[in-house]
């Protein structure tokens, strides 16, 4: 990588990345919950909050180490994206777990509020990649797809 910071991947390019992440997130979900007979209308509420609190944890998870350990998930990697640190190196367990312990608020309203952070701050960072100083740039600016883990 150049000596010069990373240049932050515009939203038009993290929207179809993050959505196809969606599917893939929703497809580790309820995949297995249909093979083991679940059918949401028949869960009780508090069942439902359960069924919740797993779908988000298997969200955090899936980005939190396919991230960490490659810097990309499998939406960024189609589209070309990855997640470094704000200086363009590899991201580290500490800056992933931090930028997606923020997904929840990130999420708000549709991922509205990731989205107004965005526009605000002006530097392609939503709440998550200010806590954990990370930033999603285009593959080709880092020179290479995958990275051994940085440390913890």
């Amino acid at each position: 990588m150049s000596g010069r910071p990373p240049t932050p991947a515009p939203l038009r390019v993290r929207t179809p990345a993050f959505l196809l992440d969606q599917l893939v997130v929703t497809v580790l979900v309820v995949g297995p919950a249909l093979a083991l007979g679940y059918r949401a209308d028949l869960l009780t509420p508090p069942e439902r909050t359960w069924a919740f609190l797993a779908a988000m944890a298997v969200a955090f998870l899936y980005h939190l180490f396919a991230e960490w350990r490659t810097g990309t998930t499998l939406g960024k990697r189609v589209f070309g994206l990855r997640v470094v640190a704000d200086d363009g190196t590899p991201l580290t367990f500490r800056g992933s777990f931090l930028r997606n312990a923020l997904r929840l608020v990130d999420g708000l309203g549709y991922w509205s509020v990731a989205v107004a952070v965005i526009l605000l701050r002006g530097d392609g960072k939503r709440l998550g990649d200010w806590a954990g100083r990370t930033l999603v740039v285009r593959a080709e600016e880092t020179g290479r797809w995958l990275t051994p883990p940085a440390s913890v």
